[in-house]
């Protein structure tokens, strides 16, 4: 039998069995319905996973820290955060059951659904948009490569609501605005998928209280060109790779089920 052995240092990959003579793998009759999105959430204060373990919460969880709702793997948010390389965009409004009626996830509605026109159409006040008894509220869904010692480790898609947004925007407008000289002597913007950012989560405060909110920058010392990955590069290679998925519907940011059905699992828990 073969010995497995623990990462004793950062960035040390553990030895693991060799599987290469094993032609079948028992996945093979799966598809995208056997499998759940995986999101990067942030916790806040109210976050039910925060709770005590004999509650529901996670082990170990805390304010400031980044949840991945399929595999409940907690990340540090203060210090290093998580490392993504962005792979595709999307702008839709997520519907969800008021938290009084028991709240839960519904479904996702593009921009210029039917909708979402009738919702804003009948809106009573800015940015409180409902539909037949619902909540819908505006999201930036960011679709990325988690990555681990510069090498790709899933897909995970970070959702941008409420107070996430300016974060969202800030960062996009930075990326989609690159111009870098090519070798024929043109300026052209690098694909997304060019970038490795670090998420990290930040304390704020308002008139209702404190409460984390995203932050993204350049992975490597805040220099977004010297965060830029070669073509040939592991991470640059999934990302692209899961952009062309999500272009062509074959990967979509299904609705969260359990315990990351709730509203509070992909919107904002501000205070507010």
């Amino acid at each position: 039998m073969t010995e497995l052995t623990k990462n004793k240092e950062p960035g040390e990959i553990a030895v693991v069995p060799d599987y290469g003579d094993v032609a079948e793998t028992g996945f093979e009759n799966q598809t995208r319905d056997d499998l759940s999105t995986p999101y990067l959430t942030l916790l806040q204060q109210n976050s039910p996973q925060c709770r005590e373990e004999v509650d529901g919460g996670v082990a170990g969880a805390r304010p400031g820290m980044f949840l991945n709702t399929a595999t409940q793997e907690l990340y540090d948010g203060r210090e290093d955060g998580v490392v993504v390389v962005p792979a595709y965009t999307q702008h839709c409004y997520i519907e969800y059951r008021p938290r009084e009626e028991g709240g839960g996830f519904v479904g996702v509605h593009e921009v210029g659904s039917e909708v979402v026109r009738e919702a804003k159409t009948r809106a009573a006040s800015f940015n409180r948009l409902t539909t037949g008894g619902n909540d819908l509220t505006e999201a930036f869904y960011l679709f990325t490569i988690l990555t681990q010692y510069e090498l790709p480790v899933g897909g995970i898609v970070i959702p941008f609501t409420s107070t996430k947004i300016k974060a969202y925007k800030k960062w996009n407008t930075r990326a989609s605005t690159l111009l870098l000289p090519r070798a024929d002597g043109r300026r052209a913007t690098p694909p997304i998928f060019a970038h490795t950012v670090r998420v990290r989560s930040r304390m704020e405060e308002n008139q209702h209280g404190k409460f984390f909110t995203i932050d993204l920058s350049p992975a490597v010392d805040g220099d977004i060109n010297a965060s830029l990955l070669p073509p040939d590069h592991a991470c640059f290679v999934a990302a692209h790779a899961l952009m062309k998925s999500v272009s062509a519907g074959e990967v979509k940011a299904a609705a969260p089920t359990g315990r990351d059905a709730s509203a509070s699992s992909l919107s904002d828990d501000t205070p507010f």
